[in-house]
């Protein structure tokens, strides 16, 4: 039996740094639909959002679509969202592979699939966590058990 004590502590940081990192991710994009709900609201993003683009001196022209900026925000925090939660049970069922040395070739490809998940779901922002997650299932790969060898 070998100790994993390098790839538990790997994921759980990685979990913590993901899960956290999406929830703010979502928090900030749900605050933001939520508070320009109404005719007051979307007035105030409309003003502050041209407002912005006229302090950057940027052209008209070039301005992009207020409405596309906010469907954007809006997606990106649901998916935040729910990626947070798809690499929360991923990355729990991995870990408690490890935790029980049940299957670590099985625990290394989900915490692949739960740093995929974290570095998607927050648009390429999560890469240390997902690093992390990489990093244990590389570990989870390469280190193996010492066999005991009987003779003849």
């Amino acid at each position: 039996m070998i100790k994993r004590t390098g790839e538990v502590t790997l994921a759980i940081i990685g979990l913590i740094l993901s899960v956290l990192m999406q929830a703010v991710i979502a928090t900030i994009g749900l605050l933001m639909v939520h508070g320009s709900k109404g005719k007051e609201g979307l007035a105030t993003y409309y003003n502050n959002y041209y407002q912005t683009f006229t302090d950057w001196e940027v052209p008209k022209a070039d301005i992009p679509d207020p409405d596309r900026v906010f469907d954007l925000v809006h997606t990106l925090s649901w998916t935040a969202l729910s990626g947070g939660v798809i690499t929360l049970i991923i990355g729990v069922i991995g870990i408690f592979y490890i935790i029980n040395n049940k299957n670590f070739i099985l625990a290394g490809y989900l915490f692949l699939a739960a740093g995929i998940v974290s570095l998607l779901s927050t648009a390429l922002i999560g890469f240390i966590p997902a690093l992390l997650f990489v990093i244990a299932a590389i570990l989870c790969f390469v280190r193996k058990p010492k066999s005991t060898f009987s003779g003849f």
